[in-house]
This record gives structure tokens, sequence and C-alpha cells, in this order.
């Protein structure tokens, strides 16, 4: 049986587990009749969509409608050990957006077919994520504001973070001020975990970092990654801020509707939308104002279709240029993280993907929603590490994940689906072994890459160049980050109780150089780093005096009245994180900004 077989057949059980144990998530949506007119259209039901809509639906006398152009979401999205499903081949519920063979990195071929995923559903990509929520740092939101976007500093948007949230786990007094209760958004640590993910902390103390709860001031040391998950279950932005009022009869939410224009009238201001519906082209107004939230990808894509963006990009691809705005689409940004650094250790120690979907895992989850099933596959913990910048110490520049199992531990069948041959060589030697691999990740890549249209179709995904690597600063950055993620795997505690060993065979291409010498690191990172897939900054806030700026500090788009755009395109620079919580608090900050705006609160 082929591996695309074998994945097909594991998409079907996926599903039937998730029948078994969870109840599908299934939103109220609306059909409007062509020519609607609302108060507020918001393009997007994903993870800042979602919160816009919910928290503009707040105001009774506020119509708001809700576009997403996927469908419901697969119920198995709810597992949260399912997440890896987006990755089966064939699936309607997320893009799929082919990049641009990268020049710096991934040079070994690292994929044979590289792609972009997002969410196509309700939820977006906030439904099919690893689902850590991650605030970044402190200095990521003060740079913002000191680059001229008031309003964004640590101090304001932590009253957003804390607005959303609701945390359940045990926390130290010290970190009490900084935590929300009681918001719509539920977040925890991990639970269950391996014996691997156990001993992360002692191994973290070993090399002198401390055990801290990264969502707070804290900087540099230890952390069980915090998920965003609730009573075991994934909890999107969509299950936390629509779901609960989609009872509100100024609330609406129409699916399989994608946007393709927004619709301007001769002075700019932003009407309405064209949007997709059964095949039919239709129409929305708004009275007030239209908000994308369609994220990093799709947001510049559809500005750009509707005349807002670069002119001469536009003029070749024969589109009437309405406002000339050359930041649409720059400024891309994106993790960069690199795959390798692996340990192996005695046998039946760790938990192999079978033992995880084994029937007394099952059970387990059934019972009391705990267990393997419970947990995404994979990630467990964190270390938080200044490697680069003595200038500023107690801020860290690399962070590096710890992943509880080894590439190649499942036969290949996931981890190393889609990997080039050599690569795949590479990992023969550990394929069924237990072990553990360490994922370092620059927290703010000096690289950027640009999104640009492929052509005037709407229905053509948009053309990505990451660009990773191409600052040769990162390149120095991420060797140090792999000589830190092997002292963090030598850890005493892991070969003590684990019998952990490195992976000493160096890899193909790299192979003439001195084995972890900083050319082999070289030569190892420009082969093996890869982006996240956190796309951000392609519409990025800035003040009038950036002329690459997209939006104000306000979110309004500059040259067009009453558009806004909400979600990671609009980050100045990225933050040193996963993007999902700070995307949420752009929508939490977005809605309060509209509110300000028309009277109805005062901040």
């Amino acid at each position: 049986m082929s591996s695309l077989s074998v994945m097909s057949l594991i998409t079907k059980l996926a599903a039937i587990i998730a029948g078994i144990f969870t109840q599908p998530t299934v939103y109220p949506t609306s059909v409007m009749p062509q020519d609607t007119i609302v108060d507020f259209i918001v393009v997007g039901a994903g993870s800042a969509g979602s919160v816009v809509a919910g928290r503009l639906s707040e105001v009774p006398e506020w119509e708001v409608l809700v576009l997403e152009a996927g469908g419901q979401p697969p119920t198995f999205t709810k597992i949260p050990f399912l997440h890896f499903a987006s990755a089966f081949p064939n699936v309607s519920f997320v893009n799929k957006y082919p990049t641009i063979a990268p020049k710096y990195s991934s040079q070994f071929g690292v994929l044979t077919d590289p792609r972009y995923t997002t969410g196509k559903m309700v939820g977006g990509s906030g439904a099919i994520n690893q689902m850590v929520h991650n605030r970044g740092n402190p200095q990521d939101y003060d740079n913002w504001a000191q680059l001229g976007n008031p309003g964004w500093d640590w101090e304001t948007v932590l009253k957003y973070f804390k607005k959303s949230e609701d945390y359940r786990s045990p926390m130290k007094p010290r970190d009490a001020p900084f935590r929300g209760i009681g918001g719509p958004m539920s977040v925890q640590k991990l639970g269950w975990m391996p014996p691997v993910g156990r001993l992360a902390i002692q191994a973290g103390m070993e090399v002198g970092l401390p055990e801290i709860d990264y969502n707070t001031d804290t900087k540099i040391g230890s952390t069980i990654l915090q998920l965003a998950t609730r009573n075991g279950e994934r909890e999107s932005s969509a299950d936390a801020f629509l779901m609960p009022n989609m009872q509100r009869k100024n609330l609406k939410l129409q699916i399989n509707s994608q946007v393709i224009k927004i619709i301007l009238n001769k002075n700019n201001d932003a009407i309405g939308v064209k949007y997709v519906h059964k095949n039919k082209v239709k129409r929305v107004f708004a009275r007030r104002e239209v908000i994308i939230s369609a994220g990093g990808a799709d947001t510049p894509k559809l500005l750009m279709l509707s005349g807002i963006g670069p002119r001469e990009q536009l003029r070749k691809l024969g589109i009437d240029t309405r406002v000339d705005l050359p930041g649409v689409g720059q400024n891309y940004q994106d993790h960069v993280s690199l795959r390798g650094i692996g340990w192996t250790i005695h046998p039946n120690i760790s938990s192999s993907l079978l033992e995880q979907i084994s029937p007394s895992a099952m059970l387990r989850y059934q019972r009391s929603r705990d267990g393997p099933l419970s947990v995404p596959v994979g990630m467990c913990a964190s270390y938080l590490l200044n490697v680069h910048n003595p200038d500023e110490p107690t801020v860290p520049d690399i962070q590096v994940f710890l992943f509880c199992a080894l590439d190649g531990q499942d036969y290949g069948l996931f981890s190393l689906s889609g990997y080039q041959e050599s690569v795949q060589e590479y990992y023969r030697p550990t394929l069924g072994r237990d072990g553990f691999f360490m994922l370092p990740m620059l927290s703010r890549p000096k690289s950027v890459g640009t999104v640009t249209l492929k052509s005037r179709n709407p229905f053509d995904p948009p053309v990505l160049d990451h660009n990773s690597l191409s600052h040769p600063d990162d390149v120095e950055l991420m060797v140090k980050a792999a000589k830190a993620s092997l002292k963090l795997g030598n850890a005493k505690i892991f070969r003590r109780a684990l019998g952990a060993e490195p992976l000493k065979k160096p890899i193909p291409g790299c192979a003439h150089l001195e084995f972890q010498s900083d050319d082999y690191w070289r030569c190892f990172v420009r082969g093996m780093a890869n982006v996240m897939a956190h796309i951000s900054g392609t519409c990025k806030m800035a003040p009038d005096s950036d002329p690459m700026g997209v939006v104000t500090p306000r979110l309004i788009v500059r040259g067009v009245r009453n558009l806004r755009i909400m979600d990671a395109s609009i980050m100045p620079q990225i933050v040193s994180g996963n993007t999902n919580a700070p995307v949420i608090m752009i929508g939490e900050r977005g809605a309060d900004l509209i509110k300000e705006d028309y009277g109805k609160i005062k901040l």
C-alpha cells in the first residue's frame, strides 16, 4: 500500500475517532439576499475575524456579517492529537499555497512540494494549528510603538491579552497580574506528556534556565507550553467568540463565500464587497465599514485584486490602480526553524504513534478528555534564550522547542512525508526508534519576502516568496541556535534517565565539512531550515512618514475610508513567538478602536 493510501485510510480513521469521541461544532449560518446592506462586513472567520465580529455584535444596533471562504470545521479538528490531519493530501478545509523555491534555505530540497498551509473553514488557521498560546515578548510591542504606532505598546496590549483569556492552570503569585480569568478563550498548560517532556524543566535548569511563564514579563527560561484548549478539546477563536454569540440577531455568518473584490465608490470609500457563493457572484454593502481579516497571504491578495497596492505590479496585470500603496504584499516576515537535531533514547520509554492511538488511549480520552489524544503530537516544551545579543541579555533572540518524538519514529509515515530522498536517507537510522529532537527558531528574523499576485483571477493562489535566510545575520544566529540546542539535548538528566544519545551522522551535502564545526552548521542550516508558516507583516501598520506603511495605527487602510485590516498582516515586525495569540489580541484591540471611533466606548 502506498504512503498516500495509508494517509487516506488514517484520515478516514481520524474522522471515525472524532465522530465517536466528540460532537461536531455546527455554526448557525445564513444566506444573504443579493445587495444586502449591513453595518459591518468582516471578511474571514479566522483567529482575528471571529474576535472582531463577536465583539462588534456586542453593540445591539450594529448589524454584523461575517463572510468565510470555507465551510464548517471537520469534527476531528476538535481533538488536539489530530492537528496533523491538515497535512493530508486533497483535504478541502485548508488552502495549500505553493511557495517560490527558496534561494537561501531548504537547499537540500527539504520538501518535494513546499506549500504554505492555511485554514479554510470557520476558525481559520486557529482550527488546524498546534494550539500554542504565546503572546511574544513585551519588547515586541514597545518596538511597534517606537516605530510610530501609539497604542500598541506592551502596557496597552496586555489589557487585551488578559481580556480574551480564561487561564485555567495553576500560577505563581507574581504571575497573576499578567493573566486573564473568565475571558472567552481558554488557555492552559500542556497536560499529558511522555517522559521526555516531564524532564524538560530539569534539563533547562542544568544550563541555567529557570522555569518561567512565558506569557508574563519574564523573558529567559524554560517553560511547558500553554495551549488554547478547553476540557481536552481545541478551542479556536471561532469557538470562543463566534459560537457563543450566534444567537444574537445582529450577528450573521455566511460560509463558502469567497470575497473577490472590495467595492470602492468614486471617492475611494469602501462600500461593500463582491463574493462568490454557489458559483454566483453576489454583493453585500456596508453602512459603516469593511474589515479584512483574511490573513497574511490572502489580505494583501484581496487588496491588490481591488486595485489597492503597488501601481507597477497592478499595471502589469491590467488591474486599475485605485490607491497606489507600494507596501501591500511587502515586508513578508516568518519565523525560520531548523530540523534534524535529534537524540535516540531507550526503547519503549517514549510514546510511539501506535501507543498514542491505542484503545486504552482512546478510552482515556473518552472518559476524562486526558492522555495523548488531548495534546498536539510532539511539541511539549520550549526554551527561551539569548545567544547572540549581549546588549540585551534579558531579551531572547531564539526559542528552542522540545519535540517529545523523533523524526522517523513513526517509520516516516507522517514525519518524513514529502521529504526528498536524500533527507529521508539521513533519517533512515532513526526509523521506528524512540527519541526526541530540538527545533530552534529565530525569534526576530531579519530576512523579508513578498506576496504578489499570480494573475487577475481571484481563485489563483498568491505568489509567496518568504526569502528566509537571505540576511546573513539570520544564518549566523541559527548556527548559534543549533549549538545551544545541542547543549540542551545533551543535558545529563536526559542521558541518565532516558539513555539519550545524539545523532552523530553528518547530513548528506555537508559530510565534506568537519562535523559540527561552524562551517558544517552553516551548511546544515542552509540545507535544512524552513519557515514556520507564521506569515506576518504584509500590510504593515506604520505612521504616515513610512512610505511602505499600509494601515494607520487605528488599522485604517491608507487612502481608503471605511476599510480596516485586522490580522497578522498589520504587524510592523513579527512577534517573538507563535502568532495566534497576538492575532486574537489584534482583533480585540481593533474592535475597541472601532467602538471608540463611533462613540460607543472611551479608551
